[in-house]
């Protein structure tokens, strides 16, 4: 075994922001975990101390276009990787990344660890299963945690999310003086943390003096997402108005998500530390050198 921590899904948002923050330690596991035998090949000549999953198919609004994906994915790629763990790796630490979505619509807020577990879209339903599979994993003498990460937000994140599209329509709108930036219903309530500040929480988690189960990573505190998009307004550098278009008008199907963090804090003195106006700031810098890149700016 090497101090090695191999990453599933290391090319995708959270990935990025991981494999910066580990460092040389980091080993991108270059394998579909919907493969069992690539997995297990990555696994074993990885030989790795820990596992951090965090390939998934991670969109909401995707599990209900096509359920039977997010199933294949989510729940037989957990699968995959923690059998591939106990066959190739079997003293390794796993670090499965599940979601606060699991909690529903909770009546306990901020939400702990000790609430019911209620998914109401796909994608929280296949998370729900994903934490049985490690939950039997566990029970066979494996070493997991499980993360309940609430909306984590920063540079990079992709126009499928709603800070994603938000602040690339602002970087194309100040290219081009000005314009409307088209949202849809902005009455939910989201508990937002920086991406930088979730990968914190990752690495501390993958101490094996911490204690496996199940960790909410979340700031404990709710915003409104008519918030969030009058703060990106007020960062950009020509003038915008907002339109609620119906076609992105679709209905949160959770009003508020909000998640208690002090059980990590307890483990790990972990805190959000990147306060949401730098998040949102970052996120939108990085959507305005994108659109340098691309070409696409006039």
């Amino acid at each position: 075994m090497t101090d090695a921590v191999l990453v599933t899904g290391a090319d995708g948002f959270v990935g990025r922001h991981l494999l910066a923050q580990l460092g040389e330690r980091a080993v991108p596991a270059v394998a579909d975990v919907t493969e069992p035998d690539a997995v297990a090949a990555a696994v074993q000549e990885a030989r790795p101390r820990s596992v951090v999953h965090l390939a998934a198919q991670s969109s909401v609004a995707a599990s209900w276009e096509d359920a039977i994906e997010a199933w294949r994915v989510n729940v037989l790629g957990t699968v995959a990787v923690l059998e591939s763990v106990r066959r190739e790796a079997p003293g390794a630490r796993v670090l499965v990344t599940s979601t606060g979505e699991v909690y529903g619509r909770a009546d306990t807020l901020p939400t702990p660890e000790s609430a019911p577990v209620a998914p109401v879209s796909p994608y929280a339903a296949t998370k729900a299963a994903a934490e049985v599979a490690c939950a039997q994993f566990a029970h066979t003498g494996g070493d997991v945690v499980v993360t309940r990460a609430f909306n984590h937000e920063g540079p990079g994140r992709d126009e499928r999310f709603a800070i994603g599209s938000w602040t690339r329509q602002i970087s194309r709108l100040e290219a081009a003086g000005g314009g409307t930036l088209e949202v849809g219903d902005l009455e939910a309530r989201r508990d937002l943390t920086d991406v930088r500040d979730v990968c914190r929480a990752y690495t501390l988690l993958l101490d094996s003096g911490v204690e496996p189960g199940q960790y909410n990573v979340a700031s404990g505190r709710a915003v409104s997402m008519a918030e969030v998009v009058e703060l990106l307004v007020s960062l950009a550098r020509c003038p915008v108005e907002v339109e609620q278009r119906p076609e992105r008008m679709r209905p949160a199907e959770i009003p508020v998500l909000c998640g208690d963090p002090s059980k990590l804090e307890r483990a790990t003195g972990w805190k959000p530390e990147i306060p949401l106006e730098q998040t949102l700031a970052d996120t939108l810098e990085y959507a305005r050198k994108s659109l340098v890149e691309s070409g696409s700016a006039r």
